[in-house]
């Protein structure tokens, strides 16, 4: 049987839009992003999000140190897949501006199309070195910071950061406003603050009011778990693109729903999706990491369905990868003909990551 069922998306007008100038959003393919994750949006999974017709592409944070020491574990976060279908940037995060200057050029020699500077992981160690979400507490340090960036960069400069700190310390206003005067495409905005990291509901009001206060461009992020409620988001607030992320790691199909590309039948299955990521996967890391990335697709495809909780047992105690492709077809054979279990904003779902 022929798994391969998805194509590699090759688009001959990204060139060409390139040259042509004009603001870098309007070269996204649509306005249904995946959002960057820790852990998750690798080259595999960035290149398959792109065959199921994701909008822009953005990596999971890598540090902007470890490429100035040139690790080699930090180099390979970088790659991007050939030939991609849409925008593709590549995320940084760091608390010395020299380091992104010093950097750029292995971005740039990637294929990316813009880089982008994570100013809202909470995560504590990143925090304590001034990275992240700590960079928004002083808007005019940030200002001057990404300033010098951009003056000393030759790709397209973004953003992904959070509402602020705390709900007393809620900056981000003042944070675009900073971001828009260096020169910055656009902000991505996570609708919590460090303080709240995963918990409680994105603030989609605070997101639309920062939408009617700036002209640059504004991408909201936060508890979108169907096509639906982007759809529903992208109209009411204003907002120039959605960001989707833990949504479409149960549900992959929805930038194709959310663009009105898709019908009730989910296509590719799950089973093509778990064999094409396999195939993206075996060239590219050795057994153990490619066994790991495996089952985690196949456990996030199960989510909501009767039996998941002992089919995630089973599959993080499968020793290959054949095995894993074996259980998941017939894990996916008993459910397939089920309805498609609703993920509400309020269920706990991949309650971490890293933005």
């Amino acid at each position: 049987m022929n798994h391969k069922v998805l194509t590699e998306a090759e688009n001959p007008s990204r060139a060409m839009a390139s040259a042509s100038g004009g603001r870098l959003i309007d070269r996204a393919r649509n306005a249904f992003w995946m959002a960057p994750m820790s852990g998750i949006t690798d080259v595999c999974y960035r290149q398959l999000m792109d065959e199921m017709g994701a909008g822009v592409l953005v990596s999971e944070l890598v540090s902007a140190k470890g490429l100035v020491f040139n690790s080699e574990k930090t180099r390979r976060m970088i790659a991007i897949h050939k030939n991609p279908g849409t925008l593709v940037g590549l995320q940084l995060f760091g608390d010395y501006a020299d380091d992104f200057i010093k950097v750029a050029h292995l971005v740039q020699e990637q294929g990316a199309d813009f880089l982008d500077i994570n100013l809202g992981c909470p995560v504590k160690k990143v925090v304590q070195k001034g990275c992240g979400s700590a960079l928004m507490r002083d808007p005019a340090y940030l200002e001057s910071f990404l300033t010098k960036i951009k003056r000393n960069i030759d790709l397209p400069l973004t953003v992904k950061m959070r509402t602020g700190w705390s709900d007393q310390e809620l900056t981000i206003h003042e944070c675009v406003a900073a971001a828009q005067n260096a020169g910055c495409e656009w902000v991505a905005i996570h609708g919590r603050t460090r303080v709240q990291g995963y918990q409680g509901l994105a603030d989609w009001d605070l997101m639309a009011e920062v939408k009617q206060r700036t002209t640059l461009p504004i991408i909201g992020n936060g508890d979108i778990r169907n096509a639906e409620r982007a759809q529903t988001l992208l109209r009411e607030t204003g907002v120039d693109a959605v960001m989707i992320g833990r949504g479409a790691l149960r549900n992959p199909w929805i930038f194709r729903q959310c663009a009105g590309e898709l019908g009730e039948t989910l296509d590719p299955s799950r089973m093509a999706l778990l064999h094409r990521f396999h195939e993206l996967l075996r060239p590219r890391y050795d057994t153990r990491r490619t066994l790991l990335y495996l089952r985690k697709l196949a456990v996030w495809l199960a989510f909501g369905y009767p039996g998941a909780a002992a089919f995630r047992g089973a599959m993080f105690q499968t020793p290959t990868t054949s095995e894993v492709l074996e259980r998941a077809e017939d894990y996916f054979a008993e459910v397939d003909d089920l309805p498609v279990p609703r993920f509400d904003e309020s269920e706990a779902f991949m309650m971490g990551g890293h933005g």
